[in-house]
């Protein structure tokens, strides 16, 4: 029993760091397409190609379609924190990260992300009423290790494509780091609803409901921004960020948020700045310093760690959970 819980514990493990990887490949895409067209239309046109993806594979690759893996079904709580999260870590995330991101470059966006793991210690402190463990912490001050080692690199990047102000790169910073307040909620809600859902089939809907509320904006802006009128490449990519980030990155940390807690997601985190970094490296040419390498060197490390002694660790700091009296 114990070995199938550590081998259920480590698979939970890569599908997060898989889910994560891919939100790298979003922010370099985006980083692209953000110039091109308005951030709503990207939006609705990501979430439209996640919602037909995940249609595909639930009618067409599964015998049986159900939303639901047991015979528990969700109450009106439990729908609302499922909207929240798909909302948070949906269109509220997207939207005010890409109203950033044009502002500073990949790489530091996958810096800033590197405070989710922080924020969702905190949450989950506070939320979810779990226990802050030694590890943790351990691996928190190793993250921001990393990102203060990273930002040396931005720094360097900014000096050397001099053509915003730093007070634009600035605000593009704070802007993205708003941006990760739902993200890390996204983690907090998930975890607040014990029901077990198909992950497929939760993915699609978590992508249809992000794409009914973009729906009504993109409608508003179709006077000004002819929304079929758009270049052919932006379709094109559009959907690979719908593939990767709507639909493969919902389907794997539904997959995988079953499996472990949350500590653990925050620190899996570590991989969108890593992803990040070496996509914005390879396909918009950002220079690479030797300061990327002992960046990401210390947030793979806190990875290790936090994974191979997570469960282990000495707890802290814990709240206590108040007992009603009867």
């Amino acid at each position: 029993m114990e070995t199938e819980n550590k081998r259920n514990y480590l698979i939970g493990t890569l599908e997060i760091a898989l889910a994560n990887s891919f939100v790298g490949v979003n922010i370099v895409i985006n980083k692209y397409l953000v110039e091109k067209a308005s951030v709503i239309q990207l939006l609705e046109l990501r979430y439209i190609f996640g919602t037909l993806i995940l249609a595909f594979f639930s009618l067409f690759l599964k015998k049986k379609i159900s939303f639901y893996l047991t015979e528990e079904k969700f109450d009106f709580r439990n729908w609302i924190l499922y909207i929240l999260m798909a909302l948070s870590g949906g269109v509220l995330f997207n939207l005010i990260y890409m109203s950033g991101i044009d502002r500073t470059t990949a790489t530091s966006v996958g810096v800033i992300s590197s405070a989710i793991p922080t924020l969702i210690a905190i949450f989950s402190f506070f939320i979810l009423r779990q226990s802050l463990k030694q590890i943790h912490f351990i691996c928190v001050l190793l993250v921001v290790i990393g990102v203060i080692i990273l930002n040396l690199s931005g720094n360097q990047l900014h000096n050397t494509y001099n053509h915003k102000s730093s007070y634009d790169v600035f605000i593009g910073n704070c802007i993205v780091f708003l941006a990760m307040i739902p993200e890390a909620l996204f983690t907090i809600l998930a975890k607040l609803i014990k029901v077990k859902v198909c992950p497929v089939v939760s993915g699609l809907i978590i992508n249809f409901i992000n794409m009914l509320v973009c729906l009504p904006f993109v409608l508003f802006a179709e006077a000004k921004i002819g929304f079929f009128a758009l270049d052919v490449s932006i379709w094109i990519f559009s959907f690979f960020i719908g593939l990767f980030n709507g639909a493969l990155f919902y389907t794997f940390y539904n997959r995988g948020i079953a499996k472990i807690d949350s500590q653990t997601a925050a620190i899996m985190t570590g991989m969108v700045p890593i992803s990040s970094a070496i996509f914005g490296i390879v396909f918009l040419k950002e220079p690479f310093y030797m300061n990327t390498i002992l960046g990401i060197v210390c947030v793979l490390t806190s990875i290790y760690i936090g994974v191979r002694f997570g469960e282990s660790s000495k707890v802290i700091l814990a709240r206590r959970i108040r007992q009603s009296s009867k």
